[in-house]
C-alpha cells in the first residue's frame, strides 16, 4: 500500500511539471527599491473538453513604496500550427480588481492598493495546432514611477 502511495505522489510531482509550463521575470525598479514580476503558468496539454487552464500574476514588492496605485496583469496567447485559433474560456480575477478578456487575451487591474493582480481560466485552440503559448506583462504606477516586465512561454 505504502509503495502505490509512493507511485501515486511521485506521479502528481512528475505531471505537476511534465504537463504544464511556466515563466517568471523579476525587474528590479531603482527609484522606488524594489521589484516587480511577471508570472505566466499554462497547461501543456489540453483536457477533453479542448481546453488547459492558465494562470498570470503581477506581483510587486517595495519597502519603500508598499502600496502601488495600481497594479496589472495583461496576457496575450499565441498560437502555432496551420489553420490555428484560440478558443478561450472566461476565469475569475484577484479580488477587487476588474478587467477586459477577449479570445486572443485580455487584463486585469487593482486599484486597490493591492501589490498583486492575478486571473485564471481556460484556453485551447481549433485547427492543426503544434503550441498555445501565453506572453504575461505585469504593470503598475507607484510614487509617480510607472514599471513593467514580460514573461512568456
Amino acid at each position: 500500500m505504502k509503495k502505490a502511495l509512493v507511485i501515486v505522489f511521485c506521479l502528481a510531482l512528475l505531471s505537476q511539471s511534465v504537463f504544464a509550463r511556466s515563466a517568471t521575470r523579476t525587474d528590479n525598479i531603482p527609484q522606488l527599491n524594489g521589484t516587480i514580476r511577471s508570472d505566466v503558468w499554462i497547461q501543456s496539454f489540453a483536457d477533453s473538453d479542448g481546453t488547459g487552464q492558465f494562470q498570470v500574476t503581477a506581483d510587486y514588492n517595495s519597502s519603500s513604496y508598499p502600496s502601488p496605485t495600481w497594479i496589472k496583469t495583461e496576457w496575450d496567447f499565441y498560437v502555432i500550427g496551420i489553420s490555428a485559433s484560440i478558443t478561450f474560456k472566461a476565469g475569475s480575477g484577484s479580488i477587487s480588481g476588474s478587467g477586459y478578456t477577449s479570445t486572443s487575451g485580455g487584463y486585469w487591474k487593482n486599484s486597490n492598493g493591492a501589490s498583486m493582480a492575478w486571473y485564471r481560466g481556460r484556453v485551447g485552440a481549433n485547427g492543426f495546432t503544434i503550441y498555445v503559448g501565453c506572453e504575461n506583462t505585469a504593470s503598475g504606477f507607484a510614487a509617480g514611477v510607472p514599471f513593467s516586465t514580460t514573461a512568456r512561454v
